[in-house]
This record gives structure tokens, sequence and C-alpha cells, in this order.
């Protein structure tokens, strides 16, 4: 008996092993979940420094300046960027100053070069400054040993940055998972062919080789079998040292649908056949040690269908990565949507925009070029809908 889409989904998720943890140089962590937090090894600023291009000085000695009274100091030296002061700064001096330079020991503030005469042996100080004006000081961003990003977030261009500027050269992070595709059916004839009489072109391998890429996880290896179970086993156990392999084809009750069978050969576990939802009824999911097998329907919609509600949670748990998940909304439908037949959960192609969501006409399961364009499935436990009423959405 078919089992709901909420218990299809929690089984798929509890079939994934979480995977392994590796450490990685920065360039390659992008996308990828920390498997560590990682702490501040230093505070950052490591220094005192100035924010900006002036004159390092201390407050109590220009406090009577004014621009019809400037005030007249030495230029001790010069410290750009990248160099340390030779001395500290002595009382009734000032030291010339870049933006990120260390400040000198002594000095409690910075004047903007705005403010003076740009001297270089001597300067003159157009106004006043208060201590602690104009300094960017040790630590200000954060301490040693502060927590800079949490274990489990995905790794973006910022939490790079941050880490890079931490002194991190690699990052820990959650293995990515190895998968690979089986689709089955004699029918099936690669793209580019000559497409014989009685065959169609492989559209599935097409579909999951391009999302499973933009899940961060493109597939090892790319196979089709035939209709028989010694071909299905040998895909299968081609692809053994797989996480996840997602196979299309032969799930269904046909005298040709040998998957389960191909399965139970291998000596996989099945866990599931049969969701009660439309398209992808006879989808399948099964594991062999740390191996989950998704079998999907051969129509190319419903094998679309199934493999975002059901791969995506396996591969987010594995990876450990929440984002890798469907995200769930809500909308108002844009028109009306009539399915006779029994009242089963049905998924609809959809384009979500501005809190509205339109459906195309072509809905069939066999279909997908009515997919070009849609964002997200429409969700209809009932199996129909009406202009205006709240429809629960998925994001893809």
């Amino acid at each position: 008996m078919p089992i709901c889409v909420e218990q299809a989904v929690e089984l798929s998720r509890a079939a994934a092993r979480l995977l392994e943890e590796e450490q990685v140089p920065l360039s390659q962590a992008l996308g990828r979940t920390l498997s560590r937090p990682v702490l501040a090894p230093r505070p950052q600023p490591p220094f005192d420094r100035s924010p900006l291009d002036g004159y390092a000085l201390r407050a109590a000695d220009v406090a009577s300046a004014s621009k019809g009274s400037p005030v007249l100091l030495p230029v001790t030296e010069k410290v750009c960027a990248g160099q340390v002061p030779s001395r500290p700064l002595a009382s009734g001096g000032a030291v010339r100053i870049m933006t990120g330079a260390m400040l000198p020991k002594g000095a409690d503030c910075v004047i903007r070069q705005e403010d003076t005469d740009l001297g270089e042996e001597w300067v003159q100080i157009f106004r006043s400054v208060a201590a602690g004006e104009n300094l960017c000081l040790a630590g200000e961003e954060y301490l040693a040993g502060t927590l800079l990003l949490e274990r489990g977030i995905r790794a973006d261009a910022a939490a790079l940055a941050v880490a890079a500027g931490a002194g991190m050269e690699r990052l820990w992070v959650r293995r990515r998972a190895r998968t690979a595709i089986i689709a089955t059916g004699d029918e099936l004839c690669a793209p580019g062919c000559p497409l014989p009489p009685g065959k169609v072109y492989d559209a599935n391998t097409a579909y999951l080789e391009a999302r499973l890429g933009q899940l961060g996880t493109p597939p090892t290896a790319s196979i089709r079998a035939g209709d028989t179970l010694e071909g299905i086993v040998r895909g299968l156990e081609s692809c053994a040292g797989c996480d996840l392999i997602v196979t299309t084809g032969g799930v269904s009750v046909g005298e040709r649908d040998l998957m389960e069978a191909a399965l139970a050969s291998w000596g996989a576990e099945t866990i599931f056949h049969g969701v009660d939802m439309k398209p992808g009824m006879p989808t399948l999911l099964a594991r062999r040690g740390g191996t989950v097998v998704l079998a999907l329907s051969g129509n190319p919609f419903a094998a679309a269908v199934a493999f975002e509600l059901f791969a995506r949670p396996v591969l987010g748990r594995m990876m450990e990565d929440a984002g890798v998940e469907m995200e769930r909304t809500t909308a108002l439908a844009a028109m009306d949507f009539q399915k006779r037949g029994r009242a089963s959960r049905r998924y609809l192609r959809g384009r979500l925009e501005r809190g509205v969501v339109t459906v195309p006409g072509a809905q069939r399961n066999g279909q997908m070029q009515s997919m070009v364009g849609c964002n997200c499935l429409v969700e209809l436990p009932g199996g129909s809908m009406r202009q205006g009423d709240r429809v629960d959405v998925w994001m893809l």
C-alpha cells in the first residue's frame, strides 16, 4: 500500500548517513557545509591602526588648534600600511600615517589630512581632535576565541572572507555526496544519435545530471541499462561506491519493471515502494550499506517531481546541508485546475511571482516542455484547486 508523502520524505532522510568530514582549501569550500566551528585565533584587527590618511598624535597637543590659530608640530616619521613605527610617539610630535597603518605607541588619535596643511617635516593642524577619535583598536571587530562561523552553515563568499581574514587557509567541511544515475529501458536512445522507430531520446538523464550538478553533487557516472535483470544489476554494481544512486524506469508493475527485483538481487533492502501522490506514485527507495537508491518513474515529469521531493532530503542529510532541501511557502492560485479521479496528493509544475502562482495547461507525466520557466511545484492535497485558493508551493 502506498505511503503518504510526509512518510516518504522522512524515510528518505532517515535512510541517509551523515558523510565524513574533510579539510579543504578555501578555494574548494564555497557552497560546502562547515563540519566544525571556526574560532578566531587572534583579535581583529590584530593591532591599533588608522582608518584614514592623516597624522597620529596626542589630543592634548592640539586642544587649542583652529583655522585661525593652527598648531605646528614636527613630523617625526611616516608609517604606511604594512609598516611598523620605529619608535613611540613623543609628546608634542606627529606621525604621518596612512590608512590601515599601525598606530605608534603614545598616539591617542588621528587627525585626517584634510584638516592639516599636509606638511612633511612640520605640519599645521587646523582643528582640535578628541582622544580616541579616528582609531581602529585591536580586537574592535572580534577578540581571540570569538566564534566566527558556526558549524553547519554553508560557506558563502562572506564566510570565506571571514575565514581568510582570520588567517585560515583551510576549512573542515562535510564531504560532498558521490552520486550516479542509471536510466533503464530498451526504448532509450542517447541524444545526438539517429532515432530508430519505437525509440525515444533519454531526457531523464539530462534533467538529473543538471539538478545534481546544481545541488553541488554532479554525478560520477551516468549509465543506460536495458530492461534485463542482469543489466540493471551490473549497472548497480558499477555504482556501488556511490552515496546516492538515482534510477529511472522499471519501478511500476509491468512485465519489464524489474527494478525492485534487481535491487533485491543486488542485496539492497527496499524501504518503501509506492507513494500516495501523482505523478510519481511507483517511486521506490532502497539501501545497501551506505548507498541509498532512489528509483523513479520513467516518465520525465514524474521522475522530476519525485527527485525533488525525495532525493533532496537524502542529500541534505548526507551533507548536513538544509539549504539543499526544498523551501515550502504558500501562494494564491491564479486559475482553476480540475482533475477527475481519486483525490490523491497531486503536484503541478508552476511559476510563482509576487505571491501568485500560475500553472501551464500541459501537466501530463511524460511532458517536460511545459516545465521550462517554472520555478516551483504546486501541491494539491485534493488533486484540484480553484482560482483564489491558497495553495502550498515547493520552490525548485
